[in-house]
């Protein structure tokens, strides 16, 4: 797969609508050093990855991040299915990341 940058709530729910499997969307924040420094290795997993990963930085969102998925922590990656979130990782954690796509990855349709 590929990874895609998106730039506003129009561009994120089209992306988690446009794949009618599942979906990873990492929210991340500009001036997030763990973020920084994981985009590289995060960038590398999409390549490889059955399911589509996007990522979408936390001024492109507004006030749409708090009430849409309630992030705590940056980076946070979430697998989404039609829409629904199904599963979270909080922060850097490519382990974690890795088991999630595993686990995740019959969901493709």
């Amino acid at each position: 797969m590929t990874f895609t940058e998106l730039a506003s709530p129009e561009e994120l729910t089209d992306f988690m609508n446009a794949n009618s499997g599942a979906a990873i969307v990492t929210f991340s924040a500009t001036w997030c050093g763990p973020c920084k420094a994981s985009k590289p290795k995060l960038k590398e997993l999409a390549e490889k990855s059955p399911i589509p990963i996007a990522c979408v930085y936390e001024e492109d969102l507004e006030d749409f991040l708090d009430v849409f998925v309630q992030i705590k922590a940056f980076p946070t990656y979430i697998v989404f299915k039609n829409g629904q979130e199904q599963a979270r990782v909080e922060g850097v954690n490519f382990e974690a990341l890795e088991k999630m796509i595993e686990e995740h990855k019959e969901r493709i349709s």
